[in-house]
């Protein structure tokens, strides 16, 4: 397989790794607009597979002509690219899976089949690992009553200010903070406050933590439209958080109006992500990705539940964040079982139709990287 992966942050590195030591991969190329990165990563990965180099995704005519290289295009890339590079790889007639989901994806769906392209979105841990999840219990049952997901990354000790360390992307964190957050309750998707439902949650090996409403259902929200009657997802993280947070957006150091200081015109969450970016810079903490789906609905007239547990920390011996094993190790798997023919569908494809019936090829690769997924489930029979 050849594979371009764009984006050289940190889950576009474990995805690049993981390509990079999979025999079935031939070669890697890592792409990102600041070319220093690219030269970074490869040397840092040390392999006659990888190469760097420079891409530039706002140039539509030279990122297709580029995709048109390889077997599969791994986006990593922020928010706001993904659609670019999803086009691309469907001009090219190139395979894509991606972290994120943007919207106008959903409108390549038909221009994806006529190109026979496959583009998985959203497929991280969760959105991604948690959906194909959710996707595969929903197949085992006839009737789907209730997916409650509960996932977050954290340190593994909590560290003031807010007990948190930053993973992902530190504006996208606060923007996640400050919009509302989609449920399904009684079969309609309704909007609730994003850190309202809040719960005391306890995980083996790591503790309590507290969860709330966050906005991660994603895809589920097409997929499972009028297939279950109530679900949610919400994030977790370490007592004390949400109330941290809550008091930030309530004395407006999260407002995207600017405001006037001394003469000049200032938007608070520009600064407040300023700030934060620095306050809360993962340093030496070693992170801890935990993950629950649990799903309740109806088989053969008794009343059933499964639940699926993760709980993965860093990786010390590759220097690896447990959120960019979990994400990037979710995302490099799909992007060979698509390249490797597993995966079939075409168009945009949901991680947890991709997938879903898959789960045993998939959850084996995971498992071989030391991200172990456990399951329990429950009949209950009416006589």
């Amino acid at each position: 397989m050849r594979v371009l992966v764009l984006g050289c942050g940190k889950m576009g590195s474990a995805i690049a790794m993981d390509m990079a030591q999979n025999d079935e991969v031939s070669k890697v190329v890592v792409g990102d607009f600041d070319e220093k990165k690219t030269e970074q990563l490869a040397a840092k990965l040390d392999s006659d597979k990888v190469l760097g180099q420079r891409v530039d995704v706002m140039d539509q005519q030279a990122i297709v002509k580029l995709v048109k290289n390889f077997d599969v295009v791994m986006s990593a890339l922020p928010y706001g690219m993904n659609f670019l590079a999803s086009k691309a790889a469907v001009e090219g007639g190139v395979h894509l899976v991606n972290l994120t989901l943007e919207e106008q994806q959903w409108e390549l769906d038909a221009p994806a089949k006529e190109a026979g392209v496959t583009l998985v979105p959203d497929c991280g841990v969760a959105p991604g690992l948690a959906s194909i999840l959710a996707g595969y219990g929903v197949s085992l049952m006839d009737e789907t009553e209730e997916i409650h997901i509960i996932c977050g990354g954290i340190p593994q000790k909590p560290v003031p200010p807010l007990g948190y360390r930053i993973v992902f992307e530190t504006q996208g964190l606060v923007d996640m903070y400050c919009e509302k957050s989609r449920i399904v309750k009684n079969g309609k998707i309704i909007q609730v406050d994003t850190l309202s439902g809040l719960e005391k949650v306890q995980f083996h090996g790591v503790g309590e933590l507290e969860a709330f409403y966050t906005d991660g259902l994603s895809t589920l929200l097409r997929t499972m439209k009028g297939k279950v009657k109530n679900m949610d997802e919400k994030t977790a993280r370490w007592p004390g958080h949400a109330e941290k947070i809550r008091t930030l957006i309530d004395t407006g150091f999260f407002n995207a109006e600017p405001i006037d200081v001394d003469g000049a015109k200032i938007i608070p969450r520009k600064v407040a992500v300023s700030i934060l970016d620095k306050a809360l810079a993962l340093g030496r903490e070693e992170d801890v990705t935990i993950l629950k789906v649990d799903l309740a609905g109806k088989k053969d007239g008794n009343s059933v539940e499964y639940s699926y547990f993760m709980v993965d920390f860093f990786d010390k011996q590759l220097g690896v964040t447990s959120m960019a094993r979990t994400t990037g190790y979710t995302a490099a798997i799909v992007g060979r079982m698509i390249a490797r023919g597993d995966i079939k569908d075409r168009g945009v494809v949901p991680p947890e139709i991709a997938v879903a019936g898959k789960l045993k090829r998939f959850t084996s690769e995971l498992a071989h990287r030391g991200v172990r997924i456990q399951e329990i489930s429950t009949v209950k029979r009416f006589l």
